[in-house]
């Protein structure tokens, strides 16, 4: 039965998602040749593909929850940068000539198609883009021989965002290839606790996601919302649930935003207390850091301007609890939050 203080959540995601795509619409450019480009922080006018798709992916879930087009400008303007850009940063293949990127920006094309057809339709030129884009993702996870890769090469994201994808448009094939490739690399063995997972090396110049968040997040993805996760996750990964906010070396805000994205959906499909606990206790010290409530927060102590994958990530795990959505157009339905009577995440004021 959904614990009834957390009926009002729907609406503090709402807010969390309003401010933080605000903040990106900040940043993103209104002039040639980059118009409609999201800068992954201020001041910095480089073109960012992956950056732009998850500025589109909150700006398009805040619709969807809100029934509030504010943001549709913003994301038309996303969109044509991303369609103009397209060849600049997706291959014919993703091989040992692509980007360290390629893979990454092919799933955030493909999370960031699936936020916006549920807010309307897509023209038939960028579902071709995103089909390919499908495609290439799905046969460079089948290739993949390492999956211990981070990043931008986590192979725990590229597999959830293709069964997201998959699932959103009812293609068989794509979601057989990535159970297949969740069957293969991780299995249902009980993953590495949070804080033994290892960092970036001394060289590398990011660390913004947990491989063991991600994992996670994509067998629940290839497995589905059954008893069967339901029992796995409280039986072996509940016991390995961070305690705390979790210090890196890099990228710390990330990271812990996306082990908390993991533990809000672990705890959605599992009611198990544990990961409750855990998740309230990593966003509160994201929402003690994220001091003008704007829902925007750099990558780490150390950064102190806004990010675009730092609000994305924070933006997911705030998102995380929703399991209920309001049709574009204004429906009656409040989103819920399946949950027992375990102590709700403090409500994120002023967002």
């Amino acid at each position: 039965m959904p614990d009834p203080r957390l009926k009002t959540y729907a609406s503090q995601a709402i807010r969390h998602l309003g401010a933080a795509g605000d903040s990106l619409a900040g940043r993103q450019s209104s002039k040639a040749p980059t118009r409609g480009n999201v800068a992954p922080w201020q001041g910095e006018e480089d073109a960012d593909l992956h950056g732009t798709l998850a500025a589109i992916w909150v700006w398009a879930r805040h619709q969807l929850l809100s029934a509030d087009p504010r943001f549709a400008g913003q994301r038309a303007a996303a969109w044509s940068f991303v369609e103009t850009a397209w060849k600049r940063f997706i291959p014919d293949a993703i091989g040992s000539a692509a980007s360290d990127e390629a893979a990454y920006d092919c799933a955030l094309a493909l999370v960031a198609h699936v936020a916006e057809r549920a807010v309307g339709p897509v023209d038939g030129r960028r579902q071709g883009l995103i089909d390919g884009a499908a495609r290439l993702l799905s046969t460079c996870l089948a290739d993949l021989e390492q999956v211990g890769g981070r990043d931008f090469r986590d192979p725990g994201f590229l597999a959830w965002a293709l069964l997201q994808y998959g699932r959103a448009v009812e293609d068989r094939g794509l979601v057989a290839s990535g159970r297949r490739f969740v069957e293969r690399a991780f299995g249902m063995k009980a993953p590495a606790p949070w804080a033994e997972e290892p960092s970036s090396p001394a060289d590398g110049l990011f660390d913004f996601a947990s491989t063991t968040a991600t994992r996670i997040l994509a067998v629940i993805a290839s497995e589905g919302n059954t008893p069967f996760v339901g029992a796995w996750l409280r039986e072996r990964v509940a016991p390995l649930a961070p305690p705390a906010f979790v210090p890196r070396r890099l990228d710390e805000n990330t990271w812990n935003a996306c082990a908390a994205w993991a533990l809000g959906r672990a705890y959605v499909v599992s009611t198990d207390p544990v990961f409750m606990v855990a998740y309230s206790t990593i966003m509160d010290e994201l929402e003690r850091r994220d001091e003008d409530r704007d829902g925007a927060l750099g990558r780490d102590r150390t950064f102190r301007s806004p990010d675009t994958l730092t609000t994305f990530y924070y933006a997911l795990a705030v998102d995380a609890l929703v399991t209920g959505e309001l049709p574009a157009g204004g429906a009656q339905r409040t989103p819920e939050v399946r949950a027992d009577m375990t102590p709700a995440p403090r409500a994120r004021s002023g967002r």
